[in-house]
Formats: C-alpha cells, sequence, structure tokens
C-alpha cells in the first residue's frame, strides 16, 4: 500500500492529467452531434473524477486517523524508513519480474485526437489497401486511431433516446401527452397541438388538478431531468433545481392566495370544486361521509390541507415551466420537426433514417466551405441555388428599409413582403404612425413622417369640413352652420 504523502501526489498528479483532458476536449472542433455528445459525455466523467480526487486530497487533509502526521514524523527522524519502504518494493518486483508500467500519460492520449480526423484518414487507408496490390505492407494501426470515442460509446447512444429524440435533438413527450388527454377538463388534441399548451398550466379548470394531474406534472419532471442528464451531460441540473425552488418560494410568499381555489377544495377526499352549490352537495353526500368516517377510523390516515395541496400543485407547475426555459428553443424545434415529418412520404422517412448521419449529425459549418463565388443564397440542403432561379426571383436586386434599420431584402417579394411583417409595424409605432395600407412602401422615416403630416392634416380638415357643411335652423328661419348653431344655443341667444 502506497503511504500518505503518495497518495496525495498521485492525486495531483491525476487532477492535472484530468484538467488537460478537458482542455483537449473542449478545443476540439467537432461538427457531427454524435460526437459532440460523446465529448459532453466524456467531460461529464472527467469532472466527476476530479471531484473524487479532490474529495480523497480534502480527507487525506483532515488526516483524522492520524497516520499522516505520523508518517511526516518518521521522515524527519532519519533513512531508516526510507530504506525500509524500499526494500519493499525490491521485493514486489522481485516476486513480479514481469510486471510491465505503462506510462499515465498514454491513458490520456486518445483525448487529443480527434475522431472526425481519425475517421477520415481510417477511409483514406481502407481505399489505399483496397487499391493496393501488394496487400501486405498495407496495415491500419488501430493504436494510432484510437481516440476518446469507442464502439462502446457509439452502442451506448443507440440506446440511450428514443426514436423521437433523435439523439437529444429534440424531445418526445408521447407518454406525456397521453397522460394530458386523459385529465379532467382537457379536450383530446393533437400531439403538434399539445407540443403548443404542454406548459400552459392555467387553461386547465382549478376542479380538474387533483392527484392524476400531480401525477402528470411529476412525469413531465421526471422526463426532463432524464433529458437533462442523457443530452446535455455539462447542465447543472441541481444547481437549475435549487434555482427554481428559491424562485417559487419568492413567488409564493408575495402571491395573494385565491380564496376560491382554497375554500372550495374538499380535505378528506382531495377534490377541488369550481361552484359553491356543487361544494355543498358535495360536502352532504354519502360518499363523503363514507371517507370522513374511514380517515377517523384509521390511525395513520393524514388528509392534506388546501394550502399544502395547492401549493405542491404550483411548485411542480413552476418546475416544469423552469426546465422548459432552460431547454431554450428544444420545444419549438420538436414541434417544427414534427410537423416537417407529418409533411414527409413512407419512402421520404425510411430515406431519411438510412441518412440519419449525413441529415441529423452534419453541422451548419459544412455548409460554410461551398464553393459560392456569386454569393447566392443557399436553398433548403445547405448548398446555393441556381443561377437562373436566382435572377427569376429577381434576387440580384437588393432593398433597404431605413424605418427596419437598414435592414437590407433581396428581391420585390421579400421587400414587400416585410411591411406587413411584425418588426415593420413595430417601428413604425415608434415613429407614432400607424401601419396602414397607403404607408406601404415607404421606406424612409423622413418620407414616412412627412406623409403622415399630410395625412393627419388631411384628415383634421375632413372633420372641420364636416362641422361647416351641416346647416342648422332656428324657430326665426335663421340658417347657421353647424358650429355656430350649437354656440349660440349654449350661449342662450337662441
Amino acid at each position: 500500500m502506497d503511504s500518505i504523502a503518495e497518495q496525495q501526489r498521485q492525486a495531483y498528479e491525476d487532477m492535472e492529467r484530468l484538467e488537460q483532458a478537458v482542455v483537449d476536449l473542449m478545443l476540439q472542433k467537432l461538427t457531427k452531434h454524435r460526437y459532440r455528445l460523446i465529448r459532453e459525455q466524456k467531460i461529464s466523467n472527467l469532472l466527476d473524477q476530479i471531484q473524487a480526487r479532490s474529495k480523497l486530497i480534502t480527507e487525506l487533509n483532515l488526516d483524522e486517523s492520524g497516520l499522516r502526521a505520523k508518517e511526516i514524523h518518521m521522515m524527519g527522524t532519519g533513512f531508516d524508513s526510507f530504506y525500509a519502504q524500499l526494500d519493499k518494493v525490491r521485493a514486489h518486483h522481485r516476486r513480479n519480474p514481469e510486471l510491465s508500467v505503462q506510462p499515465p500519460e498514454l491513458d490520456y492520449i486518445k483525448y487529443t485526437r480527434n475522431p472526425e480526423e481519425a475517421d477520415e484518414k481510417r477511409r483514406v487507408l481502407e481505399a489505399r489497401l483496397r487499391d493496393t496490390t501488394n496487400v501486405e505492407n498495407v496495415e491500419i494501426d488501430d493504436t494510432e486511431l484510437e481516440t476518446f470515442v469507442s464502439e462502446g460509446d457509439m452502442d451506448k447512444l443507440e440506446t440511450m433516446f428514443s426514436g423521437d429524440e433523435r439523439f437529444g435533438r429534440y424531445v418526445d413527450l408521447n407518454e406525456q401527452h397521453k397522460l394530458y388527454i386523459n385529465l379532467k377538463g382537457t379536450s383530446t388534441i393533437s400531439y403538434v397541438e399539445y407540443l403548443n399548451v404542454c406548459t400552459r398550466f392555467g387553461d386547465i379548470p382549478v376542479a380538474a388538478k387533483d392527484n392524476l394531474y400531480v401525477e402528470y406534472l411529476r412525469s413531465l419532471a421526471a422526463y426532463f431531468e432524464s433529458y437533462f442528464a442523457r443530452s446535455m451531460p455539462l447542465f447543472d441540473l441541481p444547481k437549475a433545481q435549487r434555482e427554481a425552488d428559491e424562485a417559487f418560494e419568492k413567488e409564493w410568499a408575495e402571491r395573494k392566495e385565491n380564496e376560491m381555489d382554497v375554500e372550495l377544495f374538499c380535505e378528506p377526499c382531495q377534490r377541488t370544486f369550481e361552484k359553491e352549490t356543487t361544494y355543498k352537495a358535495h360536502m352532504s353526500s354519502r360518499k363523503h361521509q363514507k371517507t370522513v368516517d374511514r380517515l377517523a377510523k384509521s390511525t395513520c390516515a393524514k388528509s392534506e390541507s388546501r394550502v399544502d395541496h395547492a401549493k405542491r400543485i404550483a411548485r411542480l407547475e413552476h418546475k416544469v415551466q423552469w426546465y422548459v426555459r432552460a431547454l431554450g428553443s428544444k420545444l419549438s424545434d420538436t414541434r417544427a420537426n414534427v410537423q416537417r415529418r407529418q409533411a414527409l412520404t413512407e419512402d421520404e422517412r425510411m430515406h431519411e433514417l438510412h441518412d440519419v448521419d449525413e441529415i441529423e449529425y452534419s453541422d451548419d459549418a459544412d455548409t460554410a466551405h461551398a464553393y459560392n463565388p456569386l454569393n447566392l443564397p443557399l436553398g433548403w440542403d445547405g448548398k446555393p441555388i441556381p443561377f437562373w432561379l436566382y435572377k427569376l426571383h429577381g434576387l440580384s436586386v437588393t432593398f433597404s428599409c431605413e424605418i427596419c434599420g437598414n435592414s437590407v431584402y433581396r428581391g420585390r417579394s421579400a421587400y414587400e413582403r416585410h411591411f406587413q411583417e411584425p418588426r415593420h409595424a413595430s417601428n413604425m409605432r415608434r415613429l407614432g404612425i400607424p401601419n396602414t395600407r397607403q404607408f406601404h412602401g415607404v421606406a424612409s422615416i423622413s418620407e414616412a413622417l412627412e406623409l403622415w403630416a399630410r395625412v393627419d392634416a388631411e384628415k383634421k380638415a375632413e372633420d372641420v369640413d364636416n362641422d361647416t357643411f351641416e346647416e342648422y335652423e332656428d324657430a326665426e328661419g335663421n340658417v347657421f352652420s353647424k358650429k355656430t348653431y350649437f354656440d349660440l344655443k349654449r350661449q342662450g341667444l337662441i
């Protein structure tokens, strides 16, 4: 057994090598989604090892057993303890003469190799192996191509996600969708519609928030926690849970309790009612009386208070909404992907599954190197569109809009369409101008203000004309304009 000082030295050395391995992994430029996900999992594993070494060093420094202090004292007494330990080491190697010692840095060299570059080298070597006539002279050395990605990691990744999750790119809420449509107060909706309303807990009636609703919320929270662990290994889930709990407690303390939700809650039956008449009828029913009698006879039964019931539901709802915000655009990306797949034919779906590596895991960085000397816009496949299509849509002509911050639009259709978009309408409201049809086509701020001044003046002139256009006659037959007539009448002259 190594000495305590040697254990500390080894732990410090391991920590330095583990930290360097994390840096090497982070510096690698990876374009495939699978490799990025495996890299995050490896980094998470390395960070756990660093924490384990730090914990060991802390325990050794505390020296609760007193062995470390005794060992340090023996080091200062002379060379007797040193030679005693040296004899033990020599005896160990005499008993194991063929024991091979591998340098520890060889275990970490795989973290410096890029798996995509290794795949490219392997493909080149395999092609050379097929083309060469002398097969014996061409061999593939797997040790030089070994990276942090192993076959076991790839197999584990295949079983970690469902088919709809696409290796962590999307979420799979099909099970939660089934629970949702079976709740009270909800209607049968499609999966795409559910992805829009899954976090709108205010749309669900208060009476429907029973124990089944609590189980539904727990299922949502458990899935998101599992999804974070699988697809976002570096996400600090305990920290997010603490922040969510602290934010909830603060909001709950400031929020005024809804009296209707609390008053119309039956503690023995754990049910909430919307109408007072229904609540009174339930309180006088036989079913309620039987439940009360059963709870009174039971010594271990303890009903949940109405405040605790409301707080438990509110806490789960707040936690789920916190998780959804942490996911970012995953939910909207999932909804777009489901809608896209619904428009595919069966052959297109099968083709997508076969070519999943090229479609799902290629990064947008690959398209940046596409040959595009004419600077043509990119199509749906990430490649420049044909030049004839570029000329057909008039994309060679650019239009700028000063109201939208000098944004540039290619083609007349995109330019005309942007006048009805929310961004242009919002900027028009900031100028104090309504975004009506007569202002479409005006992109200059000065021209828009000038046109609005002219339109406003014309409106005011029309209002004045309306006042002078109508004529009124008094009892004596005198004819006055509308404004003059009412002025004289208020003064009592007519």
